[in-house]
């Protein structure tokens, strides 16, 4: 008798939380967790308590240019994933481009991250099999460029991605003469390559060594993808999410892109393209992670 009281109240509990927007669903919670020995190799990371043993995971990865940013951008987006949708989330810092850091040792500290949450779900008896990345900007890029590169020697498989804003090609011209100016550019492919790019003129010296750090450079690998991008973006110009399309659609890997009309590098601007964004990621993560 006593068990169906407590049972009828929490039902009680459980209708007024859910009509005022109040999630109740309890997560494991794991945050500032190293995955490594340098002060950025750390992560968040939510487990849904109510699981039956395996979990698909949401990884997302902050932007910032590679150089600057942190996990918290999307530590509470994290959380909220995991309570509503009962999926696995996380959210990492990574070492920032830098003389001793380049794009090789960002998707080495990605890979590490992902082994730490796989072992981490272990911990919990969960295990964490498949997983979409997703971020802004220079975390777009870093999802593509993981997905499509990494899976090989992933401890949980890549099978989607969403990317906001990310660049796909470093090779294109209009990153000289966009808002971060031609010698950010240069100075961000040169740690990104290890390679001294300082003109446009060595965008073609060093073509082989940038396309390795770009996404464009292995769509044959490429997982189901979501494009979001602003066609008024100054900073990674729209065409580069134009031939990441085209790239996907002769390789027929699947893919949507979405084009907000009005949007800068923020997407900040076109409310329906975003809710649209949204669904498909929902979408995605369900057909693919199940």
């Amino acid at each position: 008798m006593l068990e169906k009281i407590i049972a009828f109240f929490m039902s009680i509990i459980t209708f007024f939380a859910s009509l005022f927007g109040i999630n109740l669903a309890k997560v494991y919670s794991f945050e500032d967790v190293s995955y490594g020995e340098h002060e950025r190799q750390v992560l968040d990371l939510y487990i849904p308590e109510e699981n039956d043993g395996t979990v698909g995971l949401i990884l997302c990865i902050h932007g910032g240019a590679w150089i600057g940013g942190d996990k918290s951008a999307y530590t509470e987006t994290a959380e909220n994933i995991a309570k509503d949708y009962g999926y696995a989330a996380a959210s990492i810092n990574y070492r920032y481009l830098s003389d001793d850091v380049d794009m090789y040792d960002i998707l080495d500290d990605i890979e590490a991250a992902v082994a730490k949450i796989k072992a981490l779900g272990e911990e919990k008896g969960v295990k964490i099999d498949k997983m979409l990345l997703t971020g802004h900007s220079a975390g777009g890029h870093l999802s593509l460029l993981y997905a499509y590169s990494r899976a090989v020697t992933s401890a949980i498989e890549p099978v989607a991605v969403v990317d906001y804003s990310g660049p796909t090609d470093l090779t294109d011209e209009e990153y000289w003469t966009n808002a971060l100016g031609e010698g950010t550019v240069a100075q961000l492919i040169s740690w990104a390559t290890g390679k001294e790019i300082k003109t446009t003129d060595d965008l073609v010296t060093y073509r082989t060594e940038i396309l390795a750090v770009c996404p464009i450079a292995y769509v044959a690998t490429a997982v189901p993808t979501v494009i979001a991008h602003g066609e008024k973006d100054s900073i990674v110009p729209y065409q580069n999410a134009v031939v990441l399309a085209n790239a996907l659609e002769l390789v027929g890997a699947k893919y949507d892109f979405v084009s907000y009309p009005n949007s800068d590098h923020d997407l900040a601007n076109d409310d329906d393209c975003e809710d649209k964004t949204y669904s498909l990621m929902v979408e995605y993560a369900a057909e693919y992670l199940k």
